[in-house]
């Protein structure tokens, strides 16, 4: 991958692909929710929809059209730390997927009149997400899991703050950061670097937008022992959730993968034998969370048995604790294969590089992961996993009765 930074302060990422024959562009911007006040909760979230309501040059829906009679996908995301915005296409579009994403991430109109035809739909995504007991679930854990940092709050907003959106609120948030130092083109797929470059530079380098932004405060890596029940009527079978809360995303994040492959990468990991395998629970599974203010390492089961599934997940952790250096290996090897499919995928690797030069603004975070994998020490693993012995924060969903 070549990597370039722009007079104006935008970075520019080319990953070539031979053996693609298309191309992903995205834009990255390292402003999520994190970076919203309690009368803005949603607005980032908002402001994505808003996007693709018009730009200067083009009628709302005009670039998605245009995509989709190339062939093509766009679409976009907001998180905690970032928005993306992404455009694939066969690979002769390169040229016309930049200039697309151009226009929809630097020329947006952000109307009033588009605003309030935008609101019911958000309105909407929020009111349904009451209806799904795992959103409810998760935003819970969150909330409890979360003391300071932002991610206690729900991307999606609350209906009482969507409602109050203004135009202006909309071009504050944008102009304050969608500033160049803060965005990142991520380009992968069949490609030639220097052209794209070049038509990069044409159309991002004429930016120029400053502001003090006050970046969010860091959380400890503590958790509050805690429990805590969300019931639902269309929940079938019980959720248990272990919740731990760990420093910020890093590269010792490579340490909490091999712990997730080790858990739960398919019928030879600890949870799926000791748990799934023995009938205890319908399903398992763990996820390693790398946030920027303060990840998190959980475990959910989806059992009816669910005293015995806790013990048996109680022992399991143990188990972890004191693991051999040959499941410590075979749990690297996992990873290791599981990353290098991932990565066949000109989109994943755009995602990748993006989310390591926006967020954690170091390349390695992407371009030395397996290096770093390879040099994981299985000492070293068993200090990183000791937070295991640490009283979780647990979640209950149940059954309405």
């Amino acid at each position: 991958m070549k990597v370039v930074k722009l007079s104006n302060g935008v970075t520019v990422s080319v990953r070539e692909r031979e053996d693609l024959n298309s191309v992903t562009v995205s834009v990255w911007i390292r402003a999520g929710a994190s970076y919203e006040t309690d009368r803005t909760r949603g607005i980032a979230h908002f402001l994505e929809h808003m996007m693709f309501n018009g730009s200067k040059n083009l009628p709302a829906g005009a670039i998605d059209r245009e995509v989709e009679s190339l062939g093509g996908e766009i679409n976009a995301a907001t998180s905690y730390d970032y928005t993306y915005y992404y455009i694939n296409l066969p690979y002769e579009h390169g040229k016309r997927a930049l200039e697309l994403i151009a226009e929809l991430v630097l020329n947006p109109l952000l109307s009033e009149e588009m605003l309030q035809k935008e609101k019911p739909i958000v309105l909407e995504e929020i009111a349904r997400s009451k209806d799904n007991p795992q959103e409810i679930f998760a935003e819970k854990f969150m909330e409890k899991l979360y003391r300071k940092a932002p991610y206690r709050f729900p991307i999606l907003g609350f209906e009482e703050t969507v409602k109050e959106f203004t135009a202006e609120d909309l071009r504050n948030f944008y102009e304050s950061l969608y500033t160049p130092e803060r965005i990142t083109v991520s380009i992968a797929g069949k490609v030639e670097s220097e052209e794209m470059f070049s038509v990069t530079e044409e159309l991002f380098g004429s930016l120029k937008r400053n502001s003090e932004v006050k970046e969010p405060e860091e959380e400890k890596a503590v958790t509050v022992a805690d429990e805590f029940t969300v019931t639902h009527p269309a929940v079938a079978v019980p959720n248990v959730l272990l919740g731990w809360r760990l420093p910020r995303a890093s590269r010792e994040d490579i340490y909490y993968e091999i712990l997730d492959s080790l858990l739960s990468s398919g019928r030879s990991s600890l949870l799926y034998r000791r748990l799934k395998e023995k009938g205890l629970a319908y399903g398992v599974y763990s996820s390693y969370q790398n946030l920027l203010l303060g990840s998190n390492f959980y475990i959910v089961v989806i059992t009816d048995r669910i005293d015995e599934s806790r013990k048996a997940l109680k022992d399991t952790l143990q188990e972890v604790l004191s693991i051999s250096k040959e499941e410590f290996e075979f749990a690297k090897e996992k990873l290791y294969k599981g990353e290098m499919f991932a990565r066949e995928s000109g989109e994943a690797e755009a995602d990748a590089i993006g989310y390591a030069l926006t967020v954690m603004r170091d390349k390695d975070y992407y371009e030395k992961f397996f290096s770093d994998l390879k040099e994981a020490n299985y000492k070293e693993f068993l200090k990183r996993v000791q937070f295991l012995q640490e009283e979780p924060l647990t979640g209950l969903l149940l059954p309405a009765r």
